[in-house]
């Protein structure tokens, strides 16, 4: 019975078709709860943030603290900079980079802490770049680009927790390669998608 109910909201669904914006906000939640979701919206941006975040898990804490609050400066210095440059292709950028990031994790390398680096400020700057919400007032737009840092960091800080328990055993960090395949498989399905639109 659950079944057909949902195969029924699906269809249903299907034939009631809303105009599809990028970057818009949610009717009736709030500007700051729209910021905090629009992370995981945008596919090219949570497939990142999640490979980015599983990446730093596989290795010490203290390794990477540096690298974790560089990421939380980027972040804030994106969003400060959002709709001020025009960044087209953005997305294929982010997804190109959540393959790379997949192929590490999945090779296993321990990479020089410089890379670590590198990947938290072009990460962070173009996720940034990339949370401007359309159709806001300036008031609105703050609060919600407030709450899309929020989203961000927390997404990025549970994946790394998520990944730095699976650390433990020789199986948990298998589960975590396999994890960073279906992320590059993601990218790789969302870029082929993209490229067929345009």
């Amino acid at each position: 019975m659950t079944f057909l109910l949902r195969i029924l909201f699906f269809v249903s669904s299907a034939l009631l078709p809303q105009i599809a914006l990028a970057h818009s906000p949610i009717k009736g939640i709030g500007y700051f709860l729209n910021g905090m979701l629009h992370p995981l919206l945008v596919p090219s941006q949570v497939i990142t943030i999640i490979a980015l975040g599983l990446l730093y898990g596989q290795h010490t804490a203290d390794k990477n603290k540096k690298s974790v609050l560089i990421f939380l400066m980027a972040i804030i210095a994106g969003l400060a900079y959002t709709g001020i440059f025009v960044t087209p292709g953005v997305s294929i950028l982010l997804l190109v980079i959540a393959t790379l990031i997949g192929l590490i994790i999945i090779s296993g390398l321990t990479l020089p802490q410089a890379v670590y680096i590198v990947l938290a400020v072009v990460v962070g700057c173009i996720v940034g770049f990339d949370s401007a919400q359309v159709d806001l007032d300036t008031k609105s737009t703050i609060v919600s680009l407030f709450g899309s840092g929020v989203g961000i960091y927390f997404l990025f800080l549970y994946s790394m927790a998520l990944s730095e328990s699976l650390t433990r055993k020789k199986w948990q960090i298998i589960a975590v390669r396999i994890i960073a395949s279906w992320l590059c498989a993601s990218a790789i399905m969302v870029l082929a998608l993209s490229f067929s639109q345009s």
